[in-house]
């Protein structure tokens, strides 16, 4: 392997590293209880059986949130009334990292992407 072979594969392992730090997605479980879930702010995508069900915003940290659903907390923002207790391991997120001044914006343009792409929100 020569030297920019050696550089082409540092780049692209830095690339992956960068884009690991930025996004994610898991199971809501493993988001929650396998911590695979950063505690910073962001916005994510819920689905479940495939269907997006939620965008949202975390500015409290993604991982709390992800705890309040997987928790099934009542009141707030964070209850949604179709993951139970029964289906929360069929729950998988998305989700991508930003400050959170900047979070209702980008929640903004991750729902009007999934309307023009036809997607329909309960």
């Amino acid at each position: 392997m020569g030297f920019l072979d050696k550089v082409k594969q540092a780049a692209e392992a830095g690339t992956k590293m960068a884009a690991e730090k930025v996004g994610g997605s898991a199971s809501l479980r493993d988001a929650y209880l396998g911590m695979k879930a950063p505690a910073k702010s962001g916005v994510y995508r819920v689905y479940y059986r495939r269907q997006l069900m939620k965008v949202g915003k975390a500015t409290d940290g993604l991982r709390k949130r992800f705890s309040d659903y997987y928790r099934g907390m009542e009141g707030g923002t964070a209850g949604l009334k179709y993951i139970t207790r029964e289906n929360r391991d069929d729950v998988h997120v998305q989700w991508m990292l930003c400050p959170a001044s900047q979070a209702r914006a980008m929640e903004t343009r991750l729902y009007d992407q999934a309307k023009a792409n036809g997607e329909t929100l309960p």
